[in-house]
């Protein structure tokens, strides 16, 4: 099949997919997931995962987390770093251990227990921005603490992936010198951050030429991810890295803009199909089980751990059940693990199916708990 026919169902089928969603209320990241189930070898066999996939894929993810960087709100997470803080790390803390406990009760090994840890840590906040802007409760204290924790766990869980990889990856070098890579990758962040980013996008602006912008914004991406992975760090962390430097300069906000539209339009739909396009349907009652306990320990950890940070800062309990269930949605980045994962070989393609059908069913609980809470507070 020729590849721009490829192309072109790909995106028409996310398009479809998507809005399909958004009309039953339902999130359009998941309608594209289901897009790529549908073309791809579980269901019509149309498409299947090749090199130019593949790439345009990586991309995506690149240019999904720089854009998660790009719109970081720094003013926001200082004024509440504290519950922000405490809620993330409940939130991180509590699937880690259960789900590592769960792996190792139903003899998965250390490594993929680690691993489902890791993946169920994570949380996509995006979702339930959406329904906090609904509600016009996103600027609300609990609005707030969502946006922060979100925020603070994503890097966390970045970190936590590259950890992972580095140590359970192929090709992997010694733990002190991983250490002393990524100690010496940080201080090359702070540098961009404080000094070579802010000089860079000075001398560019007296051009005014916002092409010239864009373009020089993904230089900097691409260039931090790939930099990333030559120090055993995931290339998602120097992309988010990336576009945190640049929102920090007076044209952050222009280029999130043009990089939404290059993002969106074309790489980030072809990431989502194509995770759809990796999962095999889940056939057996065995199965249907797992995915049901994963699902159910999803929403528990998540739901009740972030809950009881936001109590330990005297939160009312609806507002405490609001900040829990704006964090139950793993979304996309536990998508970007889970893909990473497989792409790295560090899991296989039947429990990577199991694990996927769990992220997705928390992305569609997460707004249904998050609407149910702020209706009844």
């Amino acid at each position: 099949m020729n590849y721009l026919f490829i192309i072109c169902l790909i995106l028409g089928s996310a398009i479809v997919g998507g809005l399909v969603f958004q009309r039953i209320g339902l999130p359009s990241v998941v309608g594209q997931i289901v897009a790529g189930i549908i073309i791809g070898p579980a269901i019509l066999n149309f498409v299947k995962i090749d090199n130019l996939i593949s790439t345009g894929s990586t991309i995506g993810i690149i240019l999904l987390m720089f854009l998660a960087g790009l719109e970081c709100d720094f003013d926001q997470v200082k004024k509440f770093m504290k519950p922000s803080f405490v809620v993330a790390s409940l939130g991180v803390l509590a699937p880690l251990v259960l789900f590592f406990a769960l792996g190792m009760a139903l003899q998965q090994g250390i490594r993929d227990s680690i691993l489902w840890g890791v993946i169920f840590s994570a949380t996509s906040v995006s979702i339930s921005v959406a329904v906090l802007q609904e509600y016009n409760k996103l600027n609300t204290v609990a609005g707030s603490v969502i946006l922060g924790a979100a925020v603070v766990d994503d890097i966390i869980s970045i970190i936590l992936l590259s950890i992972f990889t580095s140590t359970f990856g192929k090709g992997g070098i010694s733990i002190f010198s991983m250490i002393l890579l990524q100690l010496l990758y940080l201080a090359f962040v702070l540098v961009m951050v404080r000094y070579l980013v802010p000089h860079i996008f000075k001398f560019i602006v007296r051009f005014n030429d916002t092409i010239l912008l864009v373009v020089v914004s993904l230089i900097i991406c691409f260039s931090m991810a790939y930099i990333a992975e030559l120090a055993s760090l995931s290339e998602v962390l120097g992309a988010f890295f990336a576009g945190v430097a640049i929102s920090l300069t007076n044209v952050g906000e222009k280029i999130e803009k043009n990089i939404n539209v290059i993002g969106y339009s074309f790489f980030i739909p072809i990431f989502f199909v194509s995770v759809g396009l990796e999962l095999e349907l889940v056939t057996s009652f065995k199965s249907y089980f797992l995915v049901f306990i994963i699902t159910g320990l999803a929403v528990i950890t998540k739901w009740i751990a972030c809950g009881i940070g936001a109590k330990i800062f005297r939160f009312s309990w609806q507002d405490a059940n609001i900040v829990g269930a704006g964090m139950v949605s793993r979304g996309e980045m536990a998508l970007i693990v889970t893909q990473v994962a497989i792409s790295n070989s560090l899991i296989s393609k039947s429990l990577y199916s199991e694990l996927v059908l769990a992220i997705i069913l928390t992305t569609i609980i997460s707004p249904i708990m998050l609407k149910s809470f702020i209706k009844n507070k």
